[in-house]
């Protein structure tokens, strides 16, 4: 989402509880392992999967005080301080992390330039589901920003993801295109991600889905209806895409910012979309941390939370087929001068 733009969503992560009982925090400790890094332990009632979903900002927002390049040791550092066992990421792009326009010419890519600042902070482990574009160069498209990174130390990746169409360096594998509105550009099209994970301990299975759907608002209440009728489909693209794959019915997880929230004209259509396909929002776990505050900071210092008592929230996590909502937490301080993304890291516990 560009700055400019008043309001900010599926991707996602998973990975081990942050509520586990005083006994598993115990066996933990004597493994030398964080509980946040940890895999919760498997239990009668499901696995523990600690998800997550962040939009980490283009690198071709060249205009913002800080560049990409500049931003992503803090980026990796927010992501290593959850230790999300899958994350939904949007706008990490395919493109060159210098926000510069053309060929890689010798630099790396965005999405790339992402490992390589987990890897030099200790977070070799996480893989990219896919880093190359989504089609073949020069095709007209949007943003291909939705990606999907994950813990290789505690799930498999069993969705056949390749990066390479032949010898070239994209493929439209594990990837969704998502609708447009009548008499839209293709330049407007957007590519959703998706991927099939298995628990390398416990052998449970699940999906996972990154999206980042249309961004375009209007003053007009009956455009702002419009778009967000288009968001919709876009959802409901991505949640039917998944249903066909998913034929022995394991869980799905839904990360991603939908630019739609609560109380905007277009009354949370895609959210909605989402909710009557079975899916069910984080924030109704039993514990939740900064749910007054909204998921978008636009890189301000000081950040207001709601006087309702609920934040915007354009950034989701959402749940079809678990089995508890255990904690959501949308990771942010009321005052921070050097925030990493102009979106939080949202992240929820899970047990499926």
């Amino acid at each position: 989402m560009q700055r400019s733009r008043h309001v900010a969503v599926i991707a996602v992560a998973v990975v081990g509880l942050g509520l586990v009982s005083s006994t598993f925090d115990a066996a933990v400790s004597a493994r030398g392992l964080s509980p946040l890094r940890a895999q919760a332990a498997s239990t009668s009632k499901g696995a523990g999967l600690r998800v997550a979903t962040f939009n980490v900002r283009t690198a071709r927002a060249v205009q913002d005080k800080q560049s990409w390049l500049q931003r992503a040791p803090e980026v990796a550092r927010e992501i290593l301080s959850r230790s999300p066992g899958v994350l939904a990421l949007q706008e990490l792009g395919p493109g060159r992390a210098d926000g510069k326009k053309g060929t890689l010419q010798g630099t790396q890519r965005q999405t790339d330039s992402l490992t390589a600042a987990l890897r030099a902070r200790g977070g070799g482990r996480y893989r990219l589901v896919r880093s190359t574009p989504y089609v073949a160069p020069g095709t007209p498209h949007g943003t291909q920003g939705a990606r999907i990174l994950y813990d290789s130390s505690r799930y498999t990746l069993l969705s056949r993801c390749s990066d390479k169409t032949g010898k070239r360096s994209y493929s439209s594998s594990c990837a969704i295109e998502l609708p447009l509105a009548a008499g839209d550009s293709k330049t407007l099209r957007r590519s959703a991600a998706y991927a099939l994970f298995r628990d390398r301990r416990t052998g449970r299975q699940f999906f996972v889905a990154s999206a980042h759907l249309d961004s375009r608002h209007s003053k007009s209440a009956r455009t702002e209806v419009k778009y967000n009728a288009l968001r919709a489909r876009q959802a409901a693209a991505v949640a039917n895409k998944v249903a066909a794959l998913n034929t022995r019915r394991v869980p799905v997880i839904f990360g991603g910012d939908i630019n739609s929230w609560q109380t905007d004209r277009g009354h949370y259509a895609p959210h909605r979309a989402l909710v009557a396909r079975g899916f069910r929002d984080a924030t109704a776990a039993s514990v939740r941390l900064n749910i007054a505050y909204p998921t978008i900071n636009h890189f301000k210092t000081k950040v207001q939370k709601s006087g309702s008592g609920s934040g915007v929230r354009l950034d989701v996590v959402m749940v079809k087929g678990g089995r508890q909502l255990k904690r959501y937490e949308n990771k942010m301080a009321p005052v921070d001068p050097a925030r990493p993304s102009d979106h939080n890291l949202v992240v929820a516990d899970i047990v499926v």
